[in-house]
């Protein structure tokens, strides 16, 4: 099983509790080390600049960056400030754009989850044709940046129906910015077959016109980030191994539930993989079927 995380490596400059630090992060790290994690091959169709300086640190870890992924211009960087539950994000620095050129790989699925519109709708739309399956974070789609670097989420247009997507993951804030509506009436508006929603402990799942949810215990952590990325990884992992969207869910969300626990920055957080099921198994029983 092999899957592509199309996105940019970040690196985070954490503000938290008096504490800086600074740590490699993006997408292809969180999500992609989960999927390693679980024992699938992972390729990573991303770009980075020459001050770059955590390829032997992702490398001992099972992540792989070619020369290719190489840009003139400077790695993306965030500040991301860190207030009880609340986080502010900063833009240091933005690496190049990530074309179709660059996604020459094979692949069985495919998440794509820009964090800085470095990924074009036109993009989307080609890369999912080459996958049997396309799982997307719009987060980087609708984040907007004001003169100062702060990040904001605005509300955005896209026309789904041309990109070809299997499943999205949005929170509250992006449901409203993509559709102008909150809680379960945005999973109904999204034209995609499997619309995930995180909202506080619980997760959400339209799919196929069902609509599931699983509650967890509520976990505060000293750094969330990633989280999200944590549970792509492992949702698309169990689903295109299993075609089962409500293990999936289980799985991912088990993913992200169990990376919160071990209160660790940055990547250090991405849990073993019998964590990961041993937990999925609980939850799994835990679904219900929500009726409106």
């Amino acid at each position: 099983m092999r899957i592509a995380v199309v996105s940019h490596i970040a690196i985070d400059h954490i503000q938290s509790s008096g504490v800086n630090t600074i740590t490699v992060g993006g997408p292809p790290c969180y999500g992609g080390l989960m999927i390693k994690s679980l024992s699938h091959d992972m390729n990573l169709v991303t770009k980075i600049g020459k001050d770059f300086n955590y390829k032997d640190v992702l490398s001992k870890k099972g992540l792989i960056i070619s020369d290719n992924c190489i840009s003139d211009k400077p790695t993306t960087r965030f500040k991301i400030v860190i207030n009880g539950n609340k986080r502010k994000f900063f833009l240091l620095a933005r690496c190049a754009d990530i074309t179709i050129d660059d996604f020459d790989v094979d692949s069985d699925a495919c998440i794509i989850s820009p964090i800085i519109n470095e990924i074009s709708s036109d993009v989307v739309s080609k890369i999912s044709k080459r996958t049997n399956f396309t799982f997307i974070d719009p987060q980087g789609f609708i984040r907007k940046v004001r003169d100062d670097g702060y990040c904001y989420i605005d509300k955005t247009i896209m026309d789904f129906t041309k990109l070809n997507i299997d499943a999205i993951k949005i929170d509250r804030e992006e449901a409203f910015a993509l559709t102008g509506l909150y809680s379960t009436d945005a999973l109904y508006k999204l034209p995609v077959k499997t619309v995930i929603m995180t909202v506080d402990n619980r997760t959400l799942m339209m799919h196929n016109q069902h609509l599931y949810e699983i509650t967890t215990d509520v976990i505060h952590n000293k750094d969330s980030t990633g989280a999200g990325d944590i549970l792509a990884g492992a949702y698309t992992s169990a689903f295109v191994q299993t075609n089962d969207a409500q293990w999936a869910l289980s799985y991912g969300v088990a993913a992200s539930v169990t990376a919160l626990r071990t209160n660790k920055l940055g990547i250090e957080k991405i849990p073993l993989r019998k964590d990961v099921e041993e937990y999925a198994s609980t939850l799994y029983n835990r679904i219900r079927t929500v009726t409106t």
